[in-house]
């Protein structure tokens, strides 16, 4: 793992397994009603963007196999980035991560109980077999 997490070091770019938005457009054309995913909402230091990819990856590892949870990033120079870190603040600073259901559900999790949070999000909103409620009233882009 540490050699791992050192050649991203070197390398400075987020993970294969993210890809890349441009804002809420995007997503909504690629996210669907049933399908869970999070968003890395980076910020301008590359090593803490690395960081926070590889605890959303660490999560995603704890989900459950039959989980496969879709992975975005959108960077600050993106034309959206001011549109969808709007959403985000809760906790201090960039990068942060947000939690999505379907075409719009944004959650901004707490980076210290990340995993945790993210686990708990699955069987919430993501697992079709435990979905306990919809996720719109918590949601901070349709309630702010």
């Amino acid at each position: 793992m540490t050699i791992f997490l050192i050649i991203l070091g070197v390398s400075g770019a987020i993970p294969q397994q993210f890809t890349p938005v441009q804002g809420f457009t995007d997503l909504d054309n690629s996210a669907a009603p049933t399908r869970f995913g999070l968003l890395l909402v980076a910020g301008e230091d590359s090593a803490s963007n690395l960081l926070m990819a590889e605890l959303i990856l660490a999560a995603v590892d704890s989900l459950p196999e039959e989980s496969f949870p879709d992975l975005y990033v959108i960077t600050p120079d993106e034309s959206g980035y001011p549109d969808v870190s709007a959403l985000c603040g809760e906790y201090e600073g960039y990068p942060t991560t947000l939690i999505m259901v379907g075409h719009c559900g944004y959650i901004e999790m707490d980076p210290c109980f990340l995993v945790v949070e993210i686990i708990d999000a699955w069987y919430t909103w993501g697992d079709p077999d435990t979905r306990k409620t919809g996720i719109c009233n918590f949601c901070r882009r349709c309630n702010p």
